[in-house]
């Protein structure tokens, strides 16, 4: 039997990554678990941020951010860089964590995250108390110790951190169980979409 729960903002896993907005110079980052990958044509991701967010500032200023997802050992800095006030506090110096800079954008990477993803601002919309940006993905880089010989990423060498909303919780990925855009053949042989 299922038991109603209201309307939450739950999609169990949810990323969980850095959010990097600003310079080399000047730059803040952020956990957020409010994002994801809207389109292919062209790559394009969205978040959620609350207006009052330092990092959401220097977006605006550079018109860029980046993405850059944590392993899940990375836990008490995402947890750290969500908690903590950019405005106040190098959250840089604070957990030792580097930046460099991008190759298409003024937003800076950072460095021990072994995947990134360089976005430039298309769009804002207002929803409720939250902003949602969309960012063009204009560049990807990859830490070549998590990539095939094929240049695909290798999520177990990745190992990202992911987010369970309303339990307040940070997970690892399980194991892979099946291939996509194959495995519906097991239901149905015979067919040919």
């Amino acid at each position: 039997m299922k038991k109603a729960i209201g309307a939450v903002e739950r999609l169990f896993p949810m990323p969980c990554p850095l959010v990097v907005g600003g310079t080399l110079e000047n730059a803040d980052a952020l956990a957020v678990a409010w994002i994801n990958v809207m389109a292919s044509t062209p790559p394009t991701v969205a978040m959620g941020l609350r207006e009052s967010r330092y990092t959401l500032e220097l977006i605006r200023a550079s018109q860029s951010f980046t993405v850059n997802v944590p392993t899940s050992a990375m836990a008490p800095i995402v947890d750290y860089f969500g908690m903590v006030s950019g405005r106040t506090v190098d959250k840089f110096a604070v957990t030792g964590m580097r930046l460099r800079a991008s190759s298409q954008v003024e937003a800076p990477l950072i460095e021990q995250c072994p995947y990134n993803l360089e976005c430039r601002v298309t769009e804002e919309v207002e929803v409720g108390s939250y902003v949602v940006i969309f960012g063009e993905i204009v560049e990807v880089h990859a830490d070549e110790s998590v990539l095939t010989d094929g240049d695909q990423v290798d999520v177990a060498a990745l190992d990202p951190l992911v987010y369970i909303a309303g339990a307040r919780e940070y997970w690892n990925l399980g194991e892979k169980v099946a291939d996509a855009f194959s495995v519906w053949k097991t239901i149905a042989p015979g067919e040919n979409p």
